[in-house]
């Protein structure tokens, strides 16, 4: 006699004990999910700006003018400064957490849970201190600091 299937004319037999809700913003996900839907998503914005960036290297190179305009817009516009750093800091998170991916793929680094987490935190820790360290040079907030 042959084997009976779990599927009897499209109706499961068996309970099917997948999850049901897939909604990521109620779905408890480990740092390291966190950090790789993150490197995807910085890796579409990098993608995505990446045509701007070429234009603003483009307009920079045209004349000495050009490149005058653009620098005294970049000095002026707060819009201007965020959308630059914000480039940046997708950019650097996705070279960091790229390089993660490679020593881990290659060198099995970050294997376990426990070292994943380590590595996750310090690629989060870096872009941070990354981040403020640009902030500050972009919005020239020097003056503010007490050191």
């Amino acid at each position: 006699m042959p084997r009976e299937s779990k599927f009897l004319i499209g109706k499961v037999i068996e309970k099917d004990k997948r999850p049901v809700n897939l909604n990521l913003l109620t779905t408890n996900l480990p740092i390291i999910g966190v950090s790789s839907i993150l490197h995807r998503v910085s890796g579409l914005a990098v993608f995505i700006c990446f045509p701007l960036v070429v234009w603003l290297l483009s307009i920079s190179l045209e004349s000495e003018e050009r490149f005058t305009n653009l620098q005294n817009s970049f000095q002026e516009l707060i819009l201007f400064k965020l959308i630059i750093f914000f480039l940046f800091v997708g950019f650097v998170y996705h070279l960091l957490a790229g390089v993660k991916k490679l020593l881990v793929e290659t060198l099995g680094l970050g294997e376990t849970i426990k070292s994943g987490n380590l590595l996750t935190w310090l690629i989060f820790s870096l872009t941070f201190v990354v981040s403020i360290i640009v902030l500050i040079d972009i919005f020239n907030l020097y003056e503010y600091l007490v050191l």
